[in-house]
């Protein structure tokens, strides 16, 4: 792996024990320059993407962006394009009532608090994320848990990345449910909740 920032800082990582090593010496470079780098990873042959990738997550990527497309050319519900392309489900709906992150190894860990609008109005919704949203609870019931996937759009169905989530925002909460890769043991081994330090089995999204 290379790995550079924009004052010209470069290194190169040629070896290591294995990925998960990679991964955490290239997040503590990464600190070092700044919390900001670009990195570059050996390519793949054609044979080891076959192996190793989740099928149809390219077609999956373009089909939603031109379904999101279509829906604001006609003005159309984009949170119904999004859940007709990607088979998910509605978890919640609301308005951030507050934020709270730290920085830990690398890592963006935090919580994101959520008051209940229309349909959702007298329940709250808290989701635990580490870069990635992690955890939904509802009522403090986990209702979609990693590897199952946690989105947060706004009003026009934008994504709101952990990062930019702020006090004040409506959005609404989408569950989509994981590819069956990774839900087996060999799955969740490396992305289940329990690889996340979190005491929970995991639970696919209910329909």
């Amino acid at each position: 792996m290379a790995l550079a920032d924009e004052k010209g800082n470069t290194t190169i990582i040629s070896q290591a024990v294995d990925a998960r090593w990679v991964e955490r010496m290239a997040r503590s470079l990464t600190i070092q320059m700044g919390s900001a780098a670009c990195y570059a990873v050996g390519p793949m042959t054609a044979d080891q993407v076959r192996k190793t990738a989740v099928p149809n997550t390219l077609t999956l990527a373009r089909d939603l962006g031109k379904a999101v497309q279509h829906a604001r050319s006609v003005h159309a519900d984009t949170t119904e394009a999004i859940l007709n392309s990607c088979g998910g489900k509605i978890l919640f709906q609301g308005k951030i009532s507050d934020v709270e992150r730290r920085t830990t190894g690398g890592f963006s860990k935090g919580t994101v608090t959520i008051e209940g609008i229309r349909g959702h109005q007298g329940h709250q919704m808290v989701i635990e994320f580490q870069n990635e949203n992690l955890i939904a609870w509802l009522d403090e019931d986990p209702v979609c848990i990693v590897p199952d996937l946690i989105c947060i759009v706004d009003e026009i169905g934008e994504p709101i990345t952990t990062e930019l989530l702020r006090y004040g925002f409506r959005v609404t909460v989408l569950g989509f449910p994981a590819p069956a890769l990774w839900t087996t043991t060999e799955g969740l081994a490396v992305v289940g909740p329990n690889a996340f330090g979190y005491n929970l089995d995991y639970s696919p999204l209910k329909g």
